[in-house]
């Protein structure tokens, strides 16, 4: 039975594109893996304390390759993914060639990806990381804690929200199951999304929260020495998305704007400096918590809506 997305394409393509990263000596990799290894502990100790989520699920961190990103990165999605639908024709394969040309660029660009489908666990790019450090001149201590932190504000969110995972997936599945059989799955796919404005609408919505909350809570840690020089930066760099926003956005064909940080980092901000984090993490308990569109926009709005 033929998946919308032939996995091992994707995966194939995915590791003959992208470039290995920097040449290091076996040593220095070593020491680099050991201390990302120590920031993705501390990283958690510091989301916990700026957001005021604690964690009781175990988790593991993995620190990998581009390689080794690619694969577990490609599982991560491939879970996402409603199983048994029978796609004709060559759609997978194309499909399969697409999201590996995408994953080879992502990369080169993802620092880090908490991953709730497989695991859970949380993944840290080595080759990506040492990469944007050197060309940055980052302190290596603080520019890993400071990467680890977000990603374990994912970790945070998916506890305290178990139900987020089920709504992607239950948004997934609505959009594709009725492609099955289909001769032109890329044409209906296209029809399907325009008939799905309030699931793509509402999906956009949580991404664009998840991802700014967890950039204000990485902003917000006060143990970094350098994060001023981190923020300026970085964000000369230009704008940075999650890999997960990035493939959905693609798959769904979302506006990237929509998915940026800076969008949902506005919404959270202004909720934080209003309510303070003990009163921002109420959003976490029910789906109808999460801002519509407008709301995201409007923060002051969301207040009115839900205080």
């Amino acid at each position: 039975m033929k998946q919308f997305v032939d996995w091992d394409i994707a995966l194939s393509t995915a590791k003959t594109l992208t470039p290995a990263g920097p040449a290091i000596s076996g040593d220095k990799a070593a020491r680099i893996v050991e201390e990302l290894r120590i920031a993705g502990g501390q990283g958690l100790v510091e989301a916990e304390k700026v957001s005021k989520l604690t964690s009781t699920a175990p988790s593991t961190t993995l620190v990998v390759d581009r390689g080794g990103w690619a694969k577990a990165v490609s599982q991560n999605f491939q879970a996402m993914l409603p199983t048994g639908i029978e796609v004709p024709g060559a759609v997978p394969v194309i499909a399969g060639a697409e999201l590996g040309a995408v994953l080879a660029v992502l990369g080169t660009r993802v620092l880090g990806q908490f991953d709730p489908f497989v695991g859970p666990r949380l993944l840290l790019n080595a080759p990506t990381i040492t990469q944007i450090r050197n060309e940055l001149n980052l302190n290596a201590r603080d520019f890993y804690l400071w990467i680890a932190t977000h990603e374990q504000t994912h970790r945070l969110q998916f506890e305290h929200a178990a139900w987020i995972p089920g709504v992607m997936q239950q948004i997934l599945g609505t959009l594709f199951e009725p492609l099955a059989d289909s001769k032109n799955s890329k044409l209906e796919l296209g029809t399907r999304l325009k008939a799905m404005k309030s699931e793509v609408s509402e999906l956009t919505s949580i991404m664009s929260v998840l991802e700014g909350h967890a950039m204000v809570v990485m902003n917000d840690v006060r143990s970094i020495g350098s994060i001023k020089t981190i923020r300026r930066r970085f964000e000369a760099r230009g704008e940075n998305r999650s890999l997960l926003a990035t493939l959905l956005g693609k798959l769904l064909g979302m506006e990237a704007k929509a998915l940026q940080y800076k969008r949902g980092a506005k919404f959270v901000r202004h909720v934080v400096d209003e309510i303070g984090y003990e009163g921002f993490n109420e959003i976490f308990t029910a789906r109808e918590l999460f801002p519509s569109s407008e709301e995201l926009d409007h923060p002051e709005r969301w207040l009115a809506r839900t205080r």
